[in-house]
């Protein structure tokens, strides 16, 4: 499946069901930034949508650097840094916060920290045919299960590493973003412990060919 036809999926899925906000977690390279904004651009024509991402709402990268995180993973304990896939390296109050308001009648803005320039705060609405929440933290976030719909989504290794790659080069990024096996020992115990709580798991192939591994709301046609 095409990711407009995944688009459309989705969509279809939240109206049928009566969802108004659809969480998307997760690896790197998996798409979850491309599948947001594509959501987004698409549920226009139904009403306004509000994009979040939890990259937002992340702890400074020096700060996260100079702490020692220690974690266990196959009865072996190793230790690093705090990456993404840590609930400590996210202020999760400020995301309850701004959903809170617009779940409640309070338009309200936020500040995306890739920007410095202060006509880049982005706006939210309260009255929202569609909100979407993307990032590895996600995995971390209370939801309302009544109203929402959470995906996982899924590339190999081989396509992580090489998303990364072209990622950090395109964006001129530093090294940290790249691959590295610390950072992916701490997604699988810290955000693959919740792999069951996701209403679908999706995969994606090198060319962005889109599979349902799951799908705990009803079964695609």
């Amino acid at each position: 499946m095409k990711i407009d036809d995944l688009v459309n999926y989705l969509i279809d899925l939240c109206k049928e069901h009566h969802l108004n906000k659809i969480y998307i977690c997760g690896n790197g390279g998996s798409g979850k930034t491309t599948l947001s904004k594509k959501i987004y651009e698409a549920s226009s024509k139904y009403g306004f949508s509000n994009l979040i991402s939890l990259d937002d709402f992340l702890v400074d990268t020096e700060m996260r650097k100079n702490g020692v995180n220690t974690w266990t993973e196959n009865g072996i304990q190793y230790s690093g840094r705090y990456t993404s896939s840590n609930i400590e390296s996210y202020f999760l109050k400020n995301v309850y916060e701004i959903l809170y308001n617009i779940d409640n009648g309070i338009d309200c803005y936020y500040f995306p920290r890739k920007y410095k320039e202060k006509n880049n705060i982005r706006q939210l609405k309260s009255n929202y045919f569609l909100t979407i929440v993307e990032g590895v933290g996600t995995a971390f976030l209370e939801k309302d299960k009544e109203k929402s719909l959470t995906i996982l989504l899924k590339c190999n290794k081989e396509n992580e590493i090489e998303r990364r790659k072209e990622r950090t080069q395109k964006l001129n990024r530093p090294d940290i973003e790249l691959y590295d096996e610390l950072r992916s020992s701490q997604y699988r115990v810290n955000v693959l412990k919740h792999e069951e709580t996701f209403d679908l798991i999706i995969e994606n192939d090198k060319d962005f060919n889109y599979k349902i591994n799951k799908n705990s709301r009803c079964s695609y046609e």
